[in-house]
C-alpha cells in the first residue's frame, strides 16, 4: 500500500489570466460569505492559494480566439 494511495486526480484546467482573476474573485467572494455564516473556508483558501501561484503556459491555445 502507498503512502499516497487514496489521492485524488489532479484537474488541468486552461483559462485566460482575465478567466482565473474571475475565479479568484469568486472563491474569494464565497470564502467571505462562509466566514460571516461562521463555516469552515480553508479549503476555499487552498484553492485560491493553487489559483494564484498556477503555472502559464505557453502551449498552443486550445480554444478558438475571437
Amino acid at each position: 500500500m502507498g503512502l499516497f494511495k487514496n489521492k485524488e486526480p489532479t484537474v488541468l484546467i486552461r483559462v485566460t489570466d482575465f478567466e482565473r482573476r474571475i475565479i479568484i474573485t469568486a472563491l474569494r467572494n464565497l470564502r467571505d460569505k462562509q466566514i460571516k455564516e461562521n463555516k469552515d473556508y480553508d479549503y476555499i483558501e487552498s484553492i485560491m492559494d493553487k489559483a494564484a501561484i498556477a503555472d502559464i503556459s505557453k502551449s498552443k491555445k486550445s480554444y478558438e480566439e475571437r
